[in-house]
């Protein structure tokens, strides 16, 4: 999701009116889709830009009970374990740092706060009470692309623990929704990508069959 640059011309030395060039083209893109025209600056009237969102969060839908009935509450952390083992060989590992005890210390937080999500024991909330994820990622530096690996690096995971795909939409879902609310360093003008569960289950499917030879 690169963001596409504009080229403007080279007129030797002549200014844009000289030329015969509209200024209306000379102008700067923004987020809202409207144009900023600068050669309006400096000018006696002040250039109102009006307020805009940059951002919208999706609505996230937590999972239900029935995650935890069908995969079991073990199975959830065997994923998320499998998911950070992933991410610690890859190119999200300098997010989290060299120490690696500490790393994995952190990853059992996480296997708790899944497990619980998903309709297990609340280890979580009885040892750190409300989660407040997004204040929680507020020290990494977490882009769009960041995000698009943490998911691939999920979908990886739940293909290699096996994990039913009776909850795994229900589970995809929640973690595709919830991970666009960890961005917080935002690098395109762009929507984040949205990975729906369709685009994916091909790939656990797959997976599924190898388990079962």
């Amino acid at each position: 999701m690169d963001m596409q640059q504009q080229n403007h011309s080279q007129h030797g030395g002549e200014g844009p009116a000289s030329a015969g060039v509209e200024v209306k083209n000379l102008a700067l893109g923004c987020a809202d889709g409207a144009a900023l025209d600068i050669t309006r600056f400096g000018e006696e009237s002040a250039i109102v830009r009006p307020a805009m969102v940059d951002l919208v969060f999706p609505e996230v839908v937590f999972p239900t009970s029935r995650v935890a009935l069908v995969a079991g509450v073990e199975k959830v952390r065997e994923l998320v374990v499998e998911h950070h083992r992933l991410i610690w060989h890859s190119p999200l590992q300098p997010i989290f740092g060299n120490n690696e005890k500490h790393f994995w210390k952190a990853v059992e937080l996480t296997a708790d706060f899944h497990g619980e999500a998903c309709g297990g024991p609340k280890l979580y909330t009885e040892r750190r009470g409300h989660p407040h994820l997004r204040e929680r990622h507020f020290p990494f530096t977490i882009r769009e692309k960041d995000r698009e690996i943490w998911l691939d690096l999920y979908v990886q995971a739940l293909r290699n623990v096996a994990f039913p795909l009776e909850v795994a939409e229900e589970y995809w879902q929640w973690v595709e929704s919830l991970s666009i609310r960890m961005i917080n360093r935002r690098s395109t003008f762009a929507e984040p990508l949205r990975i729906p569960y369709g685009a994916i289950v091909h790939q656990l499917r797959q997976g599924e069959a190898c388990h079962a030879l």
